[in-house]
């Protein structure tokens, strides 16, 4: 009988949950959190270190349509962004073309967004492996 009493407790929680934040649900869609498109910097990235220094000069330019630009110097490189909701936190997800350096397809992650407005996007990614916490923050130029 103790059984009985708390599967609609169990079932009102998952029926919930699936409503507040399904699988494929765009962030971008409350004005809250909408996704902040132009160019930006890394202002910050500490993975194992502060590895901020190494993306100084590179400029990510994040278009409407989900689509990425990275400049360093005379060189361009593709990728792409989207966001989601994915184990129930909201995420960007970057990826990035083949050709492009090793440096920047590190940054190809599904990064959980702590804080998204105009001046900063704030990101952190803890890895599978070994469970380290990346942080990825860019600036608006």
């Amino acid at each position: 009988m103790r059984y009985l009493f708390s599967f609609p407790y169990a079932a009102m929680a998952l029926f919930l949950l699936y409503l507040g934040c399904k699988k494929g649900d765009d962030i971008s869609n409350n004005p809250n959190t909408a996704f902040p498109l132009g160019k930006w910097k890394i202002s910050y990235y500490f993975k194992k270190s502060d590895k901020t220094a190494l993306y100084a000069s590179y400029v990510f330019d994040f278009e409407a349509g989900g689509q990425l630009t990275v400049r360093h110097g005379n060189s361009t490189w593709k990728g792409s962004w989207s966001t989601g909701c994915d184990d129930s936190a909201p995420k960007l997800c970057l990826n990035f073309e083949a050709s492009a350096p090793s440096l920047i397809r590190e940054l190809a992650e599904d990064w959980r967004i702590v804080l998204m407005n105009a001046t900063t996007i704030h990101l952190e990614h803890r890895s599978g492996g070994n469970g380290d916490t990346e942080v990825l923050h860019f600036s608006p130029l």
